[in-house]
């Protein structure tokens, strides 16, 4: 077979049934965003200036793990209900001919697709949104002091971690 020929058919799968995967797309970004939000706030070095910010880092870190089991059961179901939609097109694709590791490296394929523009668009959203409710929350508690916005790494390695063991399972349900 030629090179890239399973990544091709994936990408035109994905563009073929938009429909389908664009709310799931959408579903998986505002995920991570959440999480990403989530991690991000309960691992803020302004939290421990704070009075009371010690409590407020472990009542976000408790919330941070409520996040992760939701997006773990949440895309489990969304998921599902993709494959469902799609039975009769994998159906297709084995009367054709194509075997059930050819199928399957379609899948991974545009699995890969769909973990990368989820994790990037979510990330990227998470970033932008996480400005807003960091500034908010300092709203709230009425800090006074001098803050800065730096970009929080553990954060983001947990959320890729996260979302690709979420998806890997996923794809080999």
């Amino acid at each position: 077979m030629k090179r890239f020929f399973y990544a091709k058919i994936a990408l035109t799968n994905l563009k073929k049934n938009r429909q389908t995967c664009f709310p799931y797309l959408l579903t998986c970004i505002a995920t991570i965003m959440m999480f990403y939000i989530m991690s991000s706030l309960s691992t803020n070095s302004v939290l421990n200036k704070m009075r009371g910010g010690a409590t407020m880092g472990i009542v976000l870190m408790f919330g941070t793990v409520v996040v992760g089991i939701f997006a773990v059961l949440f895309l489990f179901y969304t998921n599902s209900f993709l494959v469902k939609r799609r039975k009769k097109e994998f159906g297709l694709f084995q009367i054709l001919g194509m075997e059930k590791k050819h199928l399957a490296k379609v899948l991974f394929f545009e699995s890969l697709y769909l973990w990368i523009l989820s994790v990037g668009g979510g990330i990227l959203l998470g970033i932008l949104c996480y400005k807003l409710l960091f500034l908010v929350l300092l709203k709230l508690t009425r800090f006074q002091g001098t803050i800065h916005f730096a970009f929080n790494w553990k954060a983001t390695g947990n959320t890729v971690v996260l979302f690709a063991v979420i998806f890997l399972i996923n794809y080999l349900k």
